[in-house]
């Protein structure tokens, strides 16, 4: 690893920052409801598509991106 190279440009190097993304995309989500049990499959399932939420990516990756731009073009 290039510590020195990573924290000049910005990028955070301690565990804080992991720690708390585990925290607001994982376990809020799947501690919401108490009374709901979570297989290890949909838990997986589930936190990979926060993971595309909290990124900003999931209009991409769904291809909603480009799709919603043909519509706005339509409605032009």
């Amino acid at each position: 690893m290039h510590y020195d190279e990573y924290r000049t440009k910005g990028y955070p190097i301690g565990s804080g920052v992991i720690e708390s993304a585990c925290r607001h995309i994982v376990g809020l989500r799947m501690k919401r409801t108490a009374t709901m049990a979570w297989s290890e499959q949909n838990a997986e399932a589930m936190v990979q598509l926060r993971c595309l939420s909290a990124s900003n990516n999931w209009d991409a990756f769904w291809g909603l991106g480009e799709l919603w731009k043909q519509i706005c073009a339509l409605a032009a």
